[in-house]
């Protein structure tokens, strides 16, 4: 598991990076409002494509993970389960293109919404064979296949700019990319013999993939209501643009750490089924445990260097997205660890409690934007994503550990958040130049990890851990300890 994560982070970081830098040269290149177009664009993109990009590939992933031998009978169903969504979601899509453009306060995003419907076909058949590839453990592959995709986003989208297609040449680019990403995920799969011995009922595909596909959906609006909540209650159409850029910032713990989910879904589903609850903790816990050692510096630094981080990427004219977004990093934060317990239940067959969980989420968050940008703003909308992840995250880490008996054990989360506020308080101390801004990350980050072994959270069994994911020499030849999954 923990090489396959490895991989996975990696393409996942790759993917996450060539869409930021879609984003920071668009928002140098396009200007506050024609960005902030573009963001909402995205946003609907992202939303729309979910009905057909995460229920059904989680699904064919489940199921080939528990046995192999269905995999051809699993894909033709997926197949043709994507055909008929997708000419549905795609005509509704195109249809109402007007009506939430109107939704929005903004007629001239229609052609903009037309456009982005090509990218519900491109990006179900997509992810549908990147399901095989995952659900087959093919880590390596499927990582493959997701740089592909990263990296031809980067080039087409930035042609097309060039070309002087503005941001309908951006909408196009994803399209593009997504099916150079088909392409590759097919020649990978090779050819399957349509021939298998084991039967699979296509509606049980259909019943995982419904729930899961609407907690998808629900997930995406979390870490996106806020923005579209900006565009339709905040009057000044620059605020957009600002709080876009903080989002954008916001969101990277949710693609880096988005290849733990990736491997945990196969992972927990294949020891589910052969009910071996042992493996099935020790999975919950290592990815839990290390999930936090990374992510809560990360927010750390995030929020407390906002501004200053904002003005390096974005440039100085963005510094107002500073304030939301120092308060929005522990938001998206708190949803990246949600999200990995929403992939836990999924994995063991439990999409409906999943769902269940989003859906009150969805409706405190929904309520307190509304409530909150009127009268605050960029910040009120902030606060709203913020206070619905810690509901959310309470109630879904509680069941996760009545469930299963395993999460993180309190002395590491403690351990974890002590160094954490260390590393704040220090940051508070010291002022660089924006260009040396990553150096300083890179130092706290040493300080962060010190004190974790000072505290002995971060022991030689981690290391060896990590040695065997990177296939490095052993530290000694003699003394070293085989590696023992931490307590959870």
């Amino acid at each position: 598991m923990g090489r396959g994560t490895l991989y996975l982070t990696a393409a996942t970081v790759l993917f996450a990076l060539s869409g930021y830098v879609v984003h920071f040269g668009l928002g140098r290149y396009l200007g506050p409002e024609e960005y902030g177009t573009f963001g909402v664009i995205l946003s609907l993109m992202g939303t729309v494509s979910l009905l057909l990009t995460s229920g059904v590939p989680d699904g064919v992933s489940k199921y080939i993970a528990e046995d192999e031998a269905r995999l051809s009978l699993i894909l033709r169903s997926s197949r043709w389960i994507q055909a008929v969504f997708s000419v549905v979601v795609f005509g509704l899509y195109f249809g109402l293109a007007g009506p939430i453009a109107k939704l929005l306060h903004d007629p001239d995003l229609t052609p903009y919404i037309r456009v982005s419907a090509l990218v519900i076909p491109a990006y179900a058949y997509f992810y549908i064979h990147y399901g095989c590839l995952n659900g087959l453990r093919l880590f390596g592959k499927q990582a493959k296949t997701l740089g592909a995709v990263a990296v031809a986003r980067v080039g087409i989208v930035f042609v097309l700019i060039l070309l002087g297609f503005g941001v309908k040449g951006a909408i196009v680019g994803y399209v593009l990319a997504a099916v150079a990403g088909l392409l590759l995920a097919v020649w990978y799969l090779g050819r399957i013999d349509r021939k298998s011995a084991v039967p699979f009922e296509w509606r049980s595909l259909v019943r995982f993939s419904f729930p899961a596909t609407l907690f998808a959906v629900m997930f995406f609006m979390l870490t996106n209501v806020d923005l579209l909540a900006v565009k339709g209650l905040v009057p000044e159409g620059v605020d957009t643009g600002y709080y876009a850029a903080a989002a954008t910032i916001a969101r990277l713990p949710c693609f880096v750490f988005a290849g733990v989910g990736l491997v945990l879904l196969p992972s927990v589903s294949n020891s589910v089924s052969r009910a071996d609850t042992g493996l099935t903790a020790t999975y919950i816990g290592q990815s839990m445990r290390y999930l936090l050692m990374l992510l809560v510096p990360a927010v750390v630094l995030v929020s407390a260097t906002s501004t200053d981080l904002v003005s390096l990427i974005y440039s100085g004219d963005y510094a107002n997205a500073g304030e939301p977004l120092a308060l929005l990093a522990f938001g998206l934060g708190l949803l990246t660890v949600f999200r990995l317990l929403a992939t836990i239940m999924m994995g063991a067959g439990k999409p409906l409690v999943a769902l269940g969980l989003a859906l009150p989420t969805v409706g405190l968050d929904v309520a307190l934007n509304v409530l909150l940008v009127p009268e605050y703003g960029l910040i009120g909308a902030a606060w709203a994503t913020t206070i619905s992840a810690i509901a959310g995250t309470l109630v879904g880490g509680a069941y996760v550990l009545a469930r299963f008996n395993a999460l993180v054990s309190l002395k590491s989360f403690v351990r974890i958040c002590l160094a954490s506020s260390a590393i704040y308080a220090i940051v508070h101390q010291v002022s660089v130049s924006l260009y040396f801004l990553p150096l300083l990350y890179v130092a706290l980050f040493g300080v962060y990890l010190c004190l974790l072994v000072l505290m002995k959270e971060f022991t030689r069994a981690d290391v060896e851990a990590f040695r065997r994911i990177f296939a490095l020499p052993a530290l000694s030849k003699a003394g070293a300890k085989p590696y023992e999954p931490p307590g959870v």
